[in-house]
């Protein structure tokens, strides 16, 4: 599929006309080996957020989705090339992403995750095996996620974002997409997690990705903001209310980054409206 690749000079053009950016703005399209267009303009940082919302909001005017990365379309273009798992992004790719159930797998990845934790003591020879084992097991269970949540203190101010105001300039991108979901498979070297650990080399995938970020945007009106190698930032439009939501939400944070900690750290972020993410 082809796609049109001269819209940053109007998205430019309409961005400097709403006071979202002072121009002159530098403004570049290109378009992946797989026919997939991207547009950019640089956007200062501590203005880069509210463009970033402004632009959303008229994703159904223009049929573009919008995301923030330090790679603009050349780049990022240049950077998605090859045949790795991170790499060669198309709309094959996200029409194969697609036809994956999300909870499916979501479930996949915590059973990966539980099998990584506990490889160790399989076979069981003894109850102290037995007994990490169900003690692994806990860490994915919401009930008792939700019952440590419960003990504890509220949690405290969200941490700086990672991409905050300091700092040079970053690109705000735009692509042809139904939702930031998508772009994973779009562009996959936008956000790579070789570290992500899972039972007998089961990688993180693009195709994960959007089934993971479908769920949450389908159900938490999470989306796709910003991304930049091993980070990733969501917009969270409706965060879980009360523990068992919020611990399942936590769970499934867990499950997917594990850097985060556990699921009870994570489930002191998923109540909030903004969720990052780090694959160190």
């Amino acid at each position: 599929m082809e796609e049109p690749a001269d819209a940053a000079g109007p998205i430019a053009a309409e961005s400097e006309a709403a006071g979202l950016v002072s121009g002159p703005v530098p403004a570049e399209s290109a378009v992946s080996a797989s026919g997939v267009a991207v547009h950019g303009i640089l956007v200062e940082r501590r203005s880069v957020r509210a463009a970033w919302a402004w632009w959303s909001d008229r994703r159904g005017r223009t049929g573009l989705v919008p995301f923030v990365t330090t790679l603009g379309p050349h780049a990022l273009v240049e950077h998605d090339r090859g045949e790795r798992p991170w790499a060669g992004g198309s709309r094959k790719l996200l029409e194969s992403a697609l036809r994956a159930e999300p909870s499916t797998v979501v479930s996949e990845l915590r059973v990966s995750r539980l099998q990584e934790m506990t490889s160790d003591y399989f076979p069981p020879r003894d109850d102290a095996d037995r007994q990490d084992i169900e003690e692994c097991a806990l860490l994915f269970d919401p009930e008792a996620v939700a019952a440590e949540l419960a003990d504890r203190p509220e949690p405290g101010p969200q941490s700086p974002p990672r991409n905050g105001p300091e700092g040079d300039p970053l690109w705000l991108n735009f692509v042809e997409a139904k939702a930031g979901y998508e772009i994973p498979a779009l562009f996959p070297s936008l956000l790579r997690t070789p570290n992500w650990s899972g039972h007998q080399g089961r990688e993180l995938l693009p195709a994960d990705h959007v089934a993971v970020l479908r769920h949450w945007h389908d159900r938490y009106g999470a989306e796709f903001r910003y991304a930049d190698s091993s980070t990733l930032e969501l917009a969270v439009g409706r965060p879980p209310r009360g523990l068992p939501e919020i611990a399942l939400a936590g769970v499934e944070q867990y499950v997917y980054c594990p850097d985060l900690g556990d699921a009870v750290i994570a489930g002191d972020q998923a109540g909030r409206s903004v969720w990052t993410f780090w694959w160190d």
